[in-house]
C-alpha cells in the first residue's frame, strides 16, 4: 500500500478527545491572547483554541492539510491559517504557542522557541525527547537542546500520551510539556545556537582544551578534565557565545 504525504511527514493525528480536552485545560487560553498553532492538520485542536481564544494563528506545512482545514476560517472570524512553515519565520510575538509537531521537528521546535517573545508553550513531544531536556549535565541524554532549553525556560511535564491516541499510531508514547521563558542573562541568537552545537559535537572532548581551540579567551574556572557534556547550561551558553 503507498503510503500516505501524512505518514510520510512523520504526522500523527491526535484522535482521542480527551487528550485534546485535556491539552486545552492546560493551555490555559484567554479570551484577549493570541495564539500561535504549528500544525493544523485536520483542525481538531484548531477548532477548539478559537472557541477559547482572542485570535488564532495556525500553520500547516502540508498543501493537503492546509486545503482542508482552511475551510475553518469561514466558521471562525478570529482565525487564520497559513501554509508555511513556521520555523522560517523570525521575531515573532504572541501569547502562547501550541503543537503537536513530527517528533523530527520538536528539537527545531524548541531552539526556535528560544528565539521568539511568548508568554508559554504547551508541545506534544515524544516521551524520550521530554526525559532529554530534563536531564542533568553528565547524563548519557544530556545534550546540546537540553542546556538550550534549561537556560532558556523554565520546564513542566504535564501528562503522558499513549501512543493508541494517535493516527497512525506512533511506535512510543508521547508527554505534553510546558516551557516558560526566563529571562536569561545573554539573548540567544542563531550564531549562539550554532556554536552551542558545535561544542556539543565534541562533547566527550576537555572543556578548556576546545574553548582554546576555537580561540575563546573565557575563563570558566574549570578542573582541566572537565568534559564539554559535564558543563551546566550557564557554562555552556557562555561559552558558546564567547567563540
Amino acid at each position: 500500500m503507498k503510503r500516505s504525504k501524512v505518514r510520510l511527514l512523520g504526522q500523527h493525528m491526535v484522535t482521542d478527545w480527551r487528550i485534546l480536552r485535556k491539552l486545552i485545560m492546560v493551555s490555559e487560553i484567554k479570551q484577549n491572547e493570541l495564539v500561535y498553532e504549528a500544525g493544523t492538520g485536520e483542525g481538531s485542536l484548531t477548532l477548539e483554541l478559537c472557541k477559547r481564544a482572542g485570535f488564532v494563528v495556525s500553520f500547516e506545512i502540508d498543501r493537503a492539510l492546509f486545503q482542508k482545514s482552511k475551510k475553518l476560517m469561514s466558521e471562525f472570524p478570529n482565525l487564520t491559517i497559513i501554509h508555511s512553515d513556521i520555523f522560517k519565520l523570525q521575531h515573532m510575538e504572541f501569547d502562547a504557542f501550541i503543537s503537536n509537531l513530527p517528533y523530527s521537528r520538536t528539537r527545531e521546535a524548541v531552539q526556535w522557541l528560544t528565539l521568539q517573545r511568548f508568554s508559554r508553550a504547551i508541545l506534544m513531544v515524544q516521551k524520550e525527547f521530554a526525559d532529554k531536556l530534563q536531564a542533568n549535565p553528565g547524563d548519557k541524554i544530556y545534550r546540546s537542546i537540553t542546556a538550550l532549553a534549561q537556560y532558556c525556560f523554565d520546564m513542566k511535564k504535564m501528562f503522558d500520551v499513549p501512543r493508541r491516541a494517535f493516527d497512525p499510531q506512533p511506535a512510543v508514547d508521547s508527554t505534553v510539556i510546558k516551557l516558560v521563558p526566563k529571562e536569561p542573562k545573554i539573548t540567544i541568537t542563531k550564531t549562539t545556537i550554532g556554536h552551542l552545537n558545535l561544542l556539543f559535537s565534541a562533547r566527550n572532548k576537555e572543556a578548556v582544551k576546545m574553548l582554546r581551540k576555537h580561540n575563546s579567551k573565557l575563563e570558566l574556572g574549570l578542573n582541566k578534565t572537565r568534559k564539554i557534556a559535564e558543563l551546566t547550561p550557564s557554562q555552556l551558553i557562555h561559552a558558546a557565545q564567547s567563540l
